[in-house]
C-alpha cells in the first residue's frame, strides 16, 4: 500500500483516479494550468503560488487521495490545508524527489460510503519558492466525482414545520432533501428523487432548529450539498404586521405569525456577508412568494397584533 510521499503514478487496486482538471472540481482564486508536462497524469498540473485560493472537490465514496507532481530543488513542506466535510484533516505536502513524478500528497481513508466535499486551500506559499501543485485525485473504484450545486436554499419556520424553497438546477431530474439537528450534519435523507424546487417538511417539532441541505440528481448520480439552511418551527401564538422600510424608501407590509416575524429579525440580525441574500414570503396564492434581498432593506419594524 503506497504511503505519502510514495510515487504513485497509477492507482492502487480498489482505487479509481481523475483528473485534477475534472469539470466537477471547482477552483477559486488564483490557479494556472499546465498541459506540457508528460511526466504528469494526463500531462496537466494546476498549480498556484499565492495564499488563501481554494479547490473544492465533492465526491461519493469512502477514502480519496490527493497526488501531485514531484519538484527538485524545492522544499519539502506543507503548502495548503486540506478540510473534509468543513473539519480541518491535515496539510497537502510537496515532495523534491524523485523528481518529475506523481507523487501521494495526501490520504483520508475509512468515511461512510457518502458525499463528501473536500477543499484544499493553500497557505504557507512563498512565490518561486513553494507551491501548491496538484495532478490528479484517487477515490474507491466504485466511487465518482459529483457535481457541485448553488441552489440559494431558504428555510421558513412555521408551527410545526419547515418550509423548504431552492433555485432549481439545469440537468437535474430530482432532488434529495436532507436534515440534520446539528450544523453542518450529519445529515439525513428526509424525501429522495422529488421534483420542483420546494418542500416542506411537517415531522419536525417546536422549539427545535433543524438544519438542511439539498442535492441535486444529475444523469443518475447525486451532486454535492448545497449551502446549508437552518430554521426554528415554533407554535403559532398570534400575528403581527411586518413593515419593511426599502433603501428606496418604498414600503412593504406583511402580515405574519410572530415566529416568522421572529424568523426575519433573526436573518437580518446577522454580519454582512454572511447568510442567504434574500427572505422569502407567502402570499397566499397559489404558493406564490415575495422575496426580500438583504442589500436592499432600510429598517423594519414588528406591530403585534392582538
Amino acid at each position: 500500500m503506497a504511503t505519502i510521499g510514495q510515487p504513485l503514478t497509477a492507482p492502487e487496486a480498489g482505487w479509481r483516479r481523475y483528473d485534477e482538471r475534472d469539470s466537477r472540481i471547482k477552483y477559486t482564486g488564483d490557479w494556472s494550468f499546465r498541459t506540457d508536462v508528460t511526466a504528469d497524469y494526463k500531462s496537466t498540473r494546476t498549480y498556484s503560488s499565492t495564499n488563501d485560493n481554494e479547490m473544492q472537490i465533492n465526491f461519493y465514496g469512502s477514502k480519496v487521495r490527493l497526488l501531485g507532481p514531484s519538484s527538485p530543488g524545492r522544499p519539502q513542506n506543507g503548502s495548503a490545508e486540506v478540510y473534509l466535510d468543513n473539519t480541518f484533516v491535515g496539510m497537502v505536502h510537496q515532495y523534491a524527489d524523485p523528481g518529475n513524478l506523481t507523487v501521494l500528497n495526501f490520504e483520508y481513508v475509512n468515511l461512510s460510503k457518502d458525499v463528501h466535499v473536500i477543499k484544499v486551500i493553500t497557505k504557507n506559499l512563498i512565490r518561486d519558492e513553494r507551491w501548491c501543485t496538484l495532478d490528479a485525485i484517487d477515490i474507491d473504484s466504485d466511487g465518482y466525482l459529483v457535481h457541485p450545486i448553488s441552489v440559494n436554499l431558504t428555510a421558513n419556520a412555521g408551527d410545526s414545520q419547515v418550509t423548504l424553497i431552492w433555485e432549481s438546477v439545469t440537468g437535474a431530474t430530482g432532488y434529495n432533501v436532507k436534515r440534520a439537528t446539528t450544523t453542518a450534519g450529519p445529515y439525513e435523507i428526509i424525501a429522495a428523487n422529488i421534483s420542483g424546487n420546494s418542500y416542506v417538511d411537517t415531522d419536525v417539532e417546536n422549539g427545535t432548529t433543524y438544519y438542511y441541505v439539498v442535492t441535486a440528481i444529475m444523469a443518475g448520480e447525486e451532486s454535492g450539498n448545497s449551502n446549508e439552511a437552518s430554521a426554528l418551527p415554533e407554535a403559532d401564538d398570534g400575528q403581527a404586521i411586518l413593515r419593511v422600510t426599502m433603501i428606496d424608501s418604498s414600503e412593504r407590509e406583511y402580515k405574519v405569525t410572530k415566529a416568522v416575524a421572529n424568523d426575519f429579525i433573526t436573518w437580518c440580525n446577522r454580519s454582512i456577508g454572511t447568510g442567504n441574500s434574500c427572505y422569502a414570503f407567502d402570499k397566499g396564492i397559489q404558493s406564490s412568494k415575495e422575496y426580500l434581498f438583504y442589500e436592499k432593506i432600510s429598517s423594519f419594524e414588528v406591530i403585534p397584533i392582538a
